[in-house]
Order: structure tokens, then sequence, then C-alpha cells
């Protein structure tokens, strides 16, 4: 028996042998899910004990793999056993990224804008036969197109894409994907036009050679195959093809002419042995066969037509067709991996990521169709639930894919047969961990109001079940913490954020601060593009303020903010700490100062606190240091409730000559002389223009800073590292969105600016210039004079000189010597000045799994400060300040007073 003429002559040698091996296989349970295996096994239950009919039926996949698998000298019994156990390989699952391209941000690579797609390889694959069944998943014809396979490693030291061109790089690449406790690396396809297809032999070949079992059916059984009657193939009626002297394997003294090869087709039919016959073109030098006309399902077929030379006795297949196979169980190894619980759509052969994943589609299924199950046995590598009445055959049986993460479901039973009253009013799946994943969607971004009390309506009215309200918050928990994460882990991860962040944004300075025990105390940062921003075209006027944070950790959020030319927000800096107290406010001032430098003419404005006053006249000895004016107020409204006093003193305040304010303040001093004296103690030069000794320009209060606060009072909600992100973000859309405003303005001012000066050039319509000389003149008004000199920039009015933008008496002088007043405005009003603020981009850190951190970054441990959570509900508003009171809401649906639009319950007329 040494031939593979014996062979087919003993046919009862191989046949016993083949049934016990497989059987053996069966009991081990190592028959892999591969068509391969799963098309010759069938064939070998059903087939003939009749040897060279099994041949015969292995045809154009099995055959010539056998036939490729053994040398020209014998073909024995021994050989054909190691080509049984070479079937039996193990696999590994891999993921496929396609229809994307490479992008580098940096020294960094990632696959952009891609799909994917997870499959299970042989470990054992060859480069060639890995590009064929790429060609084969992605439906790409090989002749006209050129793949590139590339993969980043992981790797502390950014690498660039490695593309896989030998066998070499597939078994590293393989090795990369079975490493235990690491993350899979997915192959990356980027496809091209192919110019030159002079290669489209041994694309085609590897294809033919081992990915043709990826058309079968992993779970074909027996009974569903049909062997249909052949025809004559001629060679005039084949396309030709070049068939080159390439060597196969030889079989010595057997030809191939007296075997019977014929193409056959499989359908869900019984086998039907019937006549054989093959016809080849006597004229032709070379004998040529079709043995690939291969069909599968009902509704496409893929044909594989081959090219057998035979006259030399050796075997050569060159496929030229490859077409798709559209049936979907076919085709299951192509099936994308299914996420999300949107929908309660299962079906056999669908893959999920995760067994986790999988299990939360099962419990949302059975919420949505009402009815309960229970866990039969859940194993790292099984997962088998039923139905929860016994009577029931609802079921579903799942596996792990491979060492891969990812599990695919092998058998489903969808029909349910369980009894009614089996269902009960609170399903036992609707638990807060999968309340929580089904709403989770609900609470992206941040200033969600859906309440627990919303929740229990929301699955009442969605699922008619009746959740508790406790149910309902922990929901509201888990649902907020698998978005945002934990705060511990927030801390934790702070050092690496501010590092990329750095990287991402030149010129921005971070800084944390731990305690001995690691715990966190201090954090500042300032963004790159703020402070080239505020170096160039800002004026330097600084607010500062601090607000009560209300996540897990309490507390405070340092703020410094400007004011731009268009008299916008312009934030410089943030910073975070315990709480308003000395140290504090002198560590996050002493960084702003190592920030901004030394900075001539800086006026800082900040409330009365006594924790700021003594920071600023520490480490900003040469700034001028101004109160807010409304603090003021607020303060007078309580000490003095006369609200005359409070309206002489905003008068007072944004009074610009020295005479006025003398008038004004000696009318409140003869009200109420205790008010004044008040005012007096606090410093007439921190409070007043006309009495300031710095430039304060039109910034009066910290409003800025309030405004701020404001637009953050969802944000101060989340974890320390979230938070400081949605600052980051926040900084982005405005720099972006001002930036496109002031390309769009046609004017050379801004356009608060021009507004501004258009109104004060209606008013000296009427003013009469009388000249003193070329540049000086006086300017009088219903009675009232003022002396401009337009070469100091300056006015009797104090408004020029304060403002620094033209009052009406230099408008009307440079109306009069015909000098354009724009030329008079400061720098920091004009258009360009504006797009200078927000020239430059800030950009985002990324996912972080991207980031790339050293390990002494990276190692850094941050945990959380050490605060004592106060009694009671957490305030969530601020404590108003003094004479702030409370003001009335206005209904804006019903106009009425003492309610909101959400709580209004009054019929509309």
């Amino acid at each position: 028996m040494g031939s593979l003429g014996a062979i087919l002559t003993y046919p009862g040698d191989i046949y016993p042998l083949l049934k016990l091996k497989m059987a053996d296989c069966h009991a081990k349970k190592q028959l892999p899910p591969e068509p391969r295996w799963v098309f010759c096994y069938t064939f070998l239950h059903k087939a003939s004990r009749d040897f060279s009919l099994v041949v015969q039926q292995l045809g154009t996949s099995a055959f010539l793999q056998v036939s490729h698998s053994f040398s020209s000298d014998f073909f024995n019994l021994k050989r054909f056993k190691l080509w049984l156990d070479k079937q039996l390989v193990d696999e590994v699952g891999i993921m496929l990224l396609y229809e994307g391209e490479w992008v580098r941000d940096g020294n960094v690579f990632y696959f952009e804008g891609s799909k994917g797609k997870g499959i299970e390889i042989p470990k054992t694959i060859s480069y060639k036969e890995l590009l064929g069944v790429v060609h084969h998943i992605l439906k790409l014809d090989p002749t006209n197109c050129f793949l590139s396979m590339k993969y980043v490693f992981n790797a502390n030291i950014p690498t660039s894409p490695i593309q896989l061109t030998d066998d070499g790089d597939v078994k590293f690449f393989i090795g990369l994907n079975c490493t235990n406790g690491k993350l899979p690396v997915p192959l990356c396809i980027t496809v091209e036009k192919r110019i030159d297809n002079h290669n489209q032999k041994s694309i085609c070949n590897s294809y033919f050679e081992c990915h043709m079992s990826f058309e079968i059916d992993k779970e074909l059984n027996g009974d569903s195959m049909l062997m249909h009657k052949s025809r004559h193939i001629h060679c005039d009626s084949v396309e030709t093809l070049t068939v080159d002297g390439e060597n196969g394997p030889r079989f010595q003294n057997e030809s191939l002419e007296g075997y019977k090869v014929h193409d056959w087709n499989m359908n869900e039919t019984a086998i039907n042995e019937e006549d054989y016959r093959m016809s080849t073109n006597p004229t032709s030098d070379k004998q040529v066969t079709q043995i690939g006309s291969f069909r599968t399902g009902s509704a496409q077929s893929a044909e594989i037509l081959t090219m057998i030379d035979t006259s030399d006795g050796f075997i050569h297949d060159n496929p030229t067709i490859i077409e798709d196979v559209a049936n979907e169980r076919q085709n299951m190894m192509q099936q994308p991996i299914v996420s999300g619980i949107s929908d309660d759509h299962l079906e056999e052969h669908q893959i999920y990521s995760s067994k986790k994943e999988l299990q939360r589609k099962l419990y949302m299924m059975a919420l949505k169709r009402k009815f309960e199950f229970k866990t039969t046995k859940s194993t790292t590598k099984l997962l088998l639930v039923e139905c929860f009445d016994k009577e029931c055959k609802w079921r579903v049986r799942a596996t792990k894919l491979g060492i891969s993460n990812m599990f695919q479901i092998m058998k489903f039973y969808s029909t349910h047969t369980c009894r009614l009253d089996m269902m009960s009013r609170d399903n036992r799946h609707a638990s807060s961990w999968l309340i929580g994943e089904s709403i989770r969607e609900t609470y992206q971004g941040i200033g969600c109001e859906f309440r627990p009390k919303d929740i229990v309506a929301d699955i009442r009215k969605q699922y008619g079940i009746q959740i508790s309200y406790d149910k309902a918050w922990r929901a509201k928990e888990l649902a907020l913490g698998s978005i945002r994460g934990s705060p511990e882990e927030s801390y934790n991860t702070l050092p690496s954020y501010c590092y990329v962040l750095e990287q991402k944004n030149p010129s921005t300075i971070t800084d944390i601060v731990t305690d001995c025990d690691n715990q966190f105390k201090y954090f500042f940062m300032s963004i790159g593009a703020s402070l080239a921003g505020f170096h160039t075209s800002i004026r330097p006027v600084v607010a500062i303020d601090g607000t009560f944070l209300k996540a897990k950790y309490f507390g405070t959020l340092f703020i410094a903010a400007c004011k731009d030319g268009n008299n916008q927000i312009y934030p410089l800096a943030f910073g975070i700490g315990d709480s308003e107290n000395d140290a504090s406010w002198e560590w996050f001032l002493q960084k702003l100062h190592d920030a901004i430098g030394h900075i001539d003419d800086l006026f800082v404005i900040s409330n009365r606190h006594g924790s700021i006053e003594k920071a600023v006249h520490k480490v900003f000895p040469h700034a001028r240091h101004g109160v807010c004016t409304y603090h003021v107020g607020q303060n007078l409204k309580t000490k003095f409730k006369n609200p005359a006093i409070h309206k002489l003193f905003h008068d007072a305040a944004h009074a610009y000559r020295v005479s006025e304010f003398n008038f004004i303040f000696g009318q409140l001093e003869m009200i109420d002389p205790r008010a004044a004296r008040y005012l007096m103690d606090i410093g007439v030069d921190r409070w007043t223009r006309s009495y300031s000794t710095g430039k304060r320009y039109n910034i009066m209060t910290t409003g800025i800073v309030e405004s701020l606060n404001a637009v953050l009072k969802n944000a101060r909600d989340l974890p320390v590292l979230q938070l400081v992100e949605e600052l980051r973000n926040l900084l982005q859309k405005w720099f972006v969105t001002r930036q496109q405003q002031a390309m769009s303005m046609s004017t050379e001012l801004t356009m608060w600016a021009d507004g501004e000066l258009r109104s004060r050039y209606n008013m000296s319509a009427t003013y009469l210039v009388e000249p003193i000389n070329s540049k000086e003149c006086n300017v009088n008004y219903a009675g009232i004079s003022a002396q401009v000199n337009l070469d100091t920039r300056s006015c009797t009015c104090r408004q020029f000189d304060l403002d620094h933008i033209p009052c009406a008496h230099a408008i009307a002088a440079c109306r009069f010597y015909n000098i354009s007043c724009y030329t008079l405005c400061s720098k920091y009003f004009t258009t360009k000045a504006l797009l200078s603020s927000y020239s430059e981009c800030i950009y985002p850190t990324g996912n972080k799994i991207d980031w790339v951190v050293p390990n002494h970054i990276r190692d850094k441990v941050v945990l959380p400060p050490k605060t004592r959570r106060p009694t009671g509900r957490p305030r969530k508003v601020r404590i108003p300040s003094g004479g702030e009171g409370k003001r009335t809401s206005r209904c804006s649906r019903c106009g009425q007073y003492g309610h909101n639009r959400k709580t209004c319950k009054r019929p509309i007329p």
C-alpha cells in the first residue's frame, strides 16, 4: 500500500482509520470549528466505503491538500494520519481594521476612520494564506488591488506601523495576539489599486489552497449534501489560462489519467452517488479539467475555476475566478461584532466583544420581551442560559472564540412556551446595573437632570416594571460612574493627563502638589494658547475668585480671567485646592506669577477676602489691587438698609472726574456718615475710577469670573480629571468660535469697541471745538467744557484716559482736525489684536489608551485629598452674598411669578 493506487485498491485499510481518528477527536473535543474539517468529516461519514469515491467527493479542496501533503515516492497511512493531525490546529482570534488610513500625531500612529471585523485563523497560517483570507473577507479582487497589512506594536516607545511581508512576520504577529493578559493587536488593512498584475497566480493560489474552506458552513451535517451528475468540460468552453511550469507534487508509477475528478455541487439534500465522467481535449498538449464549480446556498454561488495540468505527472492548480458567497451562515467568520443593547434581536453565530456584553444583551432582551431566564452554566469559555420555566424550550448556548474575549452564539432556540403566571411584577433581571446601562446614554455630557423619580417613571412606562426609588438612585450612580470613572482613579490619572496635555499644547503649564502621604493637595493649569494671547493682545487686568466643588471630594476651584478686546471672558488660569485660605491662595497666585511673569501696569481685581489681599500683596507687590464694586455694594445693602446709599455709591464708584466723585460722595456722607466711613476704610483708590492709581480700564467687578462660575455650574459635579478636561474643552470651543468671529469682522475695531465708539461719535455731533494749537483744543457742550490733548490721548473728563477709547470730546476734536479717531484707540480693542488673542489652537489629549507617558510620570501616585464629608444634603448652590436676597422667579410659560416653566401647572389661556 505504498502508492496512491494501492490505497484506492484497498479502501478498507484507510477508512476505519479515518473513522477512529475522527471519533477520538470528537471524544477529546479537539475538532476545531473549521469549515475545512467539518467538510471532510461529513463526506467521510456519508460517502461510500470505497475510498476512491471519497477522494472524488473531496475534490476541489481536500483532494488537492491531500495530494500536496505527501512526497512523490509514497502515500501511506502514516502520512495520511499526519495530514489529519495537521488539520487539528489551534486557532487565534484577531481583529481586522479596514477602510481607514494611517494618521500620525507627533510620534504616535493610529488607524483613523476604520471599520472592524473579528475572525479566527490557524496559528500556523502562512503569509500567502492570510493574504487570501483578507482578500476574501473584504471581497476584493486580488488581480486589481494590492493589500498592505500593518499593525502597531504596543510598547512604551512609539514605533511606526510594522508591515507583514513574510511568514516570519505573520508568526510574530500571531504570537502577540496569543499573549494572555494583553490587549489584542489589530491588523490594519489598506488597499491600493494594482498596476502590475503579474502576481495574480500566487495570490489566487494561496487563497484557493487554504481558504476555500471559508465558503463552507461550519455546521453542515451529513444530511445536507448532494453530489450532482457532472457534465463534460472541454478546453474550448473554458477561459484560456497560462499554466506555469512550477513543480508540484509528482505521483510516481501513477498518473491522473485513470482517475475521475469531476465538478460537484453541494445542496441541502441527501447524497446521490451517480455516474461521474471526465472529459479532456484530445487535441491539447495538456489535459485541462474543471474541478471547482463550487456552489453553496440557494441565493448566490462561488465558482472557482481551476485548471489542472496532468500531462507531465504533476498537478497544477490555477484558480481564475473567485466570487463572493453571500450566504450568511456560511460566512459566519465574517460576522460583525455585536455591541450595544438598543435592540433585542438575537440569532445564531452573532459575535459579541465579551461575555459581559452578551449577558447584557440577554438581560435587556428579557426585560423587553417580559420573561425571565436562569444561567445553568457560566465559565470563562461557556455560557448556557435557559428559560426559568422548566417546560419552556427557550435557551442560548455561547462559547468563547479562541483566546480572545469574544463570545459567539452557537445555539439559540427562540420560541417561548412558558406560562404567563411565571411573570413577576419586578423582573429579576431588572437590576440597578442593567438599568444603569440602559440609561447610560442619557447622562452623556454634563448637566443632565434625569432624577431617580424620572427613572422609576421611565422604566415603568417603557418596560412595565415597577422599581424602587433606591434602585433607581443606584442605577443613576452606576451610569454616572461608568461614564465618568471613579473619583479615586481620576486623581491617580491626573499626572499622566497633565503630561499629555503639555505635550499636545506647547507652553502649557501644569503642576500637582501632594502631601507626604501622596494625597492630593493643589493643582494648577494654564493653557499655552491663553498665555500667548494674554502677553500680546489682552488688557493686563486680571480678575480672580474661587468657587466650591460639588463632587465626592470637596474642594475649591480657583479662577483667573481677563477680558478680550470684544469685552468677552478670557480664561487665563485655573487651580484646585482644599479651600479659600492663606496657603492655597498664595500658592495659586505664585503659580500664576510664574506663568505670566512680570507684567507692567498689572491690575488685580477680587472680592475683599482676607486671604486674597494678603496673597496679592505678597506675590504681586508692584501690582495695583482693586476690589469688586458689586461685592462692596452688596455689603452696603446688608449693613445699611437705606436704598439711596447704594445708588449714590454706584454713581460715585463709576464717576470719571474727581470733582464729580467728591460731589456725589458728599451727598452720601450727609445721608449716612457711617456708610461713608465704611467706604473710606476700604480705600477710595480701590473701588473708584477717579482715584484709581492703576489702569483698570472699564473693568469694575469680578463679574467675568462669576459668569465663568455659572458656565461651570454643572462641571463642578465632575471628578477632578473630568473637570479639568471640561475646562480644557471649554477653552477649545471658545477659541475656535471667537477666532472665526474675529476673522468675520470687517471693522478696524472689535464689534464691542466699534459700538462704543459710534455711540460717543453720535453724542459729539453738536459739540463746539475751540482750537488751542494743532493738537490741543477746548470742547464745549451745554455749558460744560473739556480740554483735549490728542498727543497725550487725554481729556479733562478723564473718560479718554481711563477707558483708552476716545471720549465724545476727543472725537469732536478728531473731526475738527480731520484725524481718524480709530488711531487713538488702544491696540487691545482692534480686530487684529482680537484675532491674535485666539490665533493659537488648543488640542485635546485624545484617548487614554493612546497616551504615551514615561514610566516616572505613569508611576506617580496621587490619592484623593483628606476631606471629611459634612452631614446633611450636599450643597449645590452657593451661599448668597450679603444684600443679594432672593429673586422671585418668573415662569416663561404662563408669565406668573413664584415658579418656573418646569413646575408650571397653570393652563395656558
